[in-house]
């Protein structure tokens, strides 16, 4: 979904873990002798359509069309009417 993804969240990551065992190593002095952390991102090769892959599960559900509006209602609601979402029961 986004370039390079998992590369920049790993190393993003790596910088985190590195910098609080530097902050521990530091805060118990000699006494505990810190050992380098390995980070290792995975993604899953069909991340990047990991977003149509859940949409085409959800359309092939019988709630599906629960959580459809005509443009009729949208014409009577408006806006509105897309604030609620039927398949979560939430309001945004």
């Amino acid at each position: 979904m986004f370039k390079d993804f998992q590369r920049r969240l790993q190393r993003d990551t790596k910088k985190i873990v590195d910098a609080r065992v530097l902050a521990s190593s530091a805060r118990h002095g000699s006494e505990v002798k810190a050992q380098p952390v390995e980070v290792n991102v995975v993604s899953h090769p069909i991340q990047r359509y990991a977003v149509w892959f859940g949409g085409s599960v959800l359309a092939s559900t019988p709630e599906f069309f629960t959580a459809c509006h005509t443009k009729a209602e949208y014409e009577e609601y408006g806006a509105s009417i897309c604030r609620t979402n039927p398949v979560f029961k939430g309001m945004y």
